[in-house]
């Protein structure tokens, strides 16, 4: 997994992403967090946005970390786990204002 230092790079490991319209709640595996830890994905975690068959995961225990994560799939049919594309730690509130705001917005 890429750990971003500043926020340009990590939105632009994003690319292009929208409001949340996946349902995972068949979904549950673990996946590596960028507060450096393995968490449990289960139906109570936080997804801010979606890219195709990827989702930026909040980091249970600290919020302040956010992890980009691809569904793994086997022809579209088998659930194969998690994978950690990127992660970043927002630095501070202007940060977290922003990217929320971000997500907020989105369609």
């Amino acid at each position: 997994m890429k750990n971003c230092d500043d926020m340009l790079s990590f939105l632009e490991t994003l690319g292009n992403v929208m409001r949340v319209r996946m349902n995972l709640s068949l979904f549950s595996g673990d996946y590596d967090c960028a507060c450096g830890k393995k968490h449990f994905y289960d139906p109570f975690t936080k997804l801010l946005c979606q890219g195709k068959w990827k989702v930026l995961m909040q980091c249970p225990d600290d919020p302040n970390f956010l992890t980009y994560v691809k569904v793994n799939m086997f022809l579209m049919v088998k659930f194969r786990g998690f994978q950690s594309l990127s992660g970043y730690h927002i630095k501070n509130d202007e940060e977290k204002e922003l990217l929320y705001n971000t997500f907020d917005s989105l369609k």
